[in-house]
């Protein structure tokens, strides 16, 4: 996964939030049948910063997830999935269509 995006006023850098889901590259854009440790690691840990978050910073993730969805191929399907599988709950989505402002 190669994405940078960086929102001004943003502390969140697009190149930490594909870091921690680098792990999930196997489920998300490959066969695996369900996310690994340290994809679910990677995916709370994304989760809790998107809300302990200020609002640029927030938009800055959502931006970064929704460009991701958008370049690469991810299975839309199995990351609306990784919240429950992974067991975390969490207001943001890797969805093309989200809209970060809100």
């Amino acid at each position: 996964m190669s994405l940078c995006f960086v929102l001004a006023n943003a502390d969140v850098e697009c190149t930490d939030v594909i870091s921690n889901l680098f792990p999930c590259q196997g489920f998300l854009m490959n066969g695996d049948k369900s996310p690994s440790v340290a994809c679910c690691s990677g995916a709370q840990t994304i989760a809790k910063q998107f809300q302990d978050s200020e609002k640029p910073d927030r938009e800055s993730i959502c931006l970064c997830l929704k460009n991701a969805a958008i370049n690469l191929p991810i299975d839309l399907k199995k990351a609306a999935m990784l919240p429950l599988l992974c067991n975390f709950t969490t207001t943001i989505r890797i969805d093309p269509n989200v809209d970060c402002t809100k």
